[in-house]
């Protein structure tokens, strides 16, 4: 691409997020045009950059697009979108602060242009609605057509990395593989923050739950994706959406940070993976967690593991390390953001009231 350096270190983000209507309420796709929205769109200043892809006619490999659920014809070509809301994905950055000028700027931009159509964007991860969506399979094998029908439901951040190339050559991508199956409770625990959805708190056998978002993925999302047609980018998607910009800055730190260090860990096999995954995505802290010979795993332990590594692992590279402190004081407390979100519930459960408070992003 113009301007690739193989010396830098790259990130970005995948910030996807929900709309609501002029009342406060949530719109999903029987709400959403995506012929307006289209529109709405492409009167953005965000320029086009040749190493994003094309996710349907008209989204012109620009940072923002509609995200949402692709209607194909016997061609695979895409003949319409039921639209879930709108992705920014920031350009490629340098360090997590320019990540977050990206996002800023994209954002409040187009909370400009959706107010023109009478919309605008919220921060949280999970729809008023109760109900399931259901799309044709079109071309999907079973599991990518239930991804992608979770996925309708659910809003969130994927951290995308890569490193200069001499980085990249020492990494090892089973290693990397493994470490995320192994820490990916740590992340959810860090970032768990859709606690609600249809008429109040979201529950599982009459538990409050922490992570709406984490616990569906986990049946058909691993932790780390590796994609090779761009520059050895990996992306990491078990993380919850949050207005919160110092945790938005914390989880690229520490997917980066993570990847990085290369000290030794325990390894799972993946169906404890992901029942790890669900156990905190319902417990938060209190998660019962076991190691692959069923032995407990203290999830605060892991969570502080985690952080750890991260700073080893910037550090050993000369990168900043203070953007994990707000994460740190989270472990600290042993809470998860969802718990503030429930106070925030609690205090006023009204949806229209709750996404209101999301809407705006803060903690710059």
């Amino acid at each position: 691409m113009p301007g690739y350096d193989p010396n830098a270190y790259r990130m970005g983000i995948e910030f996807e997020y929900q709309l609501v209507d002029a009342d406060g309420q949530p719109q999903h796709w029987k709400d959403l045009s995506f012929p307006v929205l289209k529109d709405v769109i492409a009167k953005s200043n965000a320029p086009s950059n040749d190493y994003m892809a094309v996710k349907y006619p008209g989204s012109n490999q620009r940072s923002f697009y509609l995200e949402g659920y692709d209607l194909t014809n016997e061609q695979g070509e895409i003949t319409d979108l039921h639209v879930k809301g709108i992705e920014i994905s920031t350009p490629v950055a340098t360090d997590v602060y320019e990540q977050q000028e990206y996002l800023v700027q994209h954002y409040e931009e187009m909370q400009t242009l959706l107010a023109e159509v009478g919309l605008r964007g919220s921060a949280y991860g999970a729809h008023r609605s109760t109900e399931e969506y259901r799309g044709p399979r079109g071309g999907r094998g079973v599991e990518g057509w239930a991804a992608a029908e979770t996925a309708m439901m659910t809003w969130g951040i994927h951290v995308n990395v890569s490193f200069p190339e001499a980085v990249e050559a020492g990494l090892d991508r089973d290693y990397l593989h493994a470490k995320f199956d192994w820490f990916g409770p740590a992340l959810i625990l860090l970032s768990a923050n859709t606690p609600v959805r249809g008429e109040g708190p979201w529950t599982v056998d009459g538990v409050v739950g922490k992570s709406e978002r984490s616990y569906r993925r986990s049946f058909t999302r691993r932790p780390l994706y590796f994609r090779d047609d761009q520059y050895f980018r990996k992306e990491v998607t078990c993380i919850d959406i949050t207005n919160r910009l110092d945790l938005v800055r914390g989880y690229t730190a520490l997917v980066s940070g993570l990847m990085l260090e290369k000290g030794e860990f325990e390894h799972v096999a993946s169906p404890f993976a992901d029942q790890n995954m669900r156990q905190a995505a319902i417990h938060g802290y209190r998660a019962p967690l076991i190691d692959r010979h069923f032995q407990p795993v203290d999830a605060g332990a892991l969570v502080d593991d985690a952080l750890d590594r991260a700073a080893k692992g910037l550090a050993d590279q000369g990168l900043d390390t203070s953007a994990l402190d707000a994460l740190r004081d989270l472990a600290d407390r042993r809470r998860c953001p969802a718990d503030d979100t429930l106070d925030t519930w609690y205090a006023n459960p009204d949806w229209a009231a709750f996404l209101a408070q999301q809407a705006d992003l803060t903690g710059h």
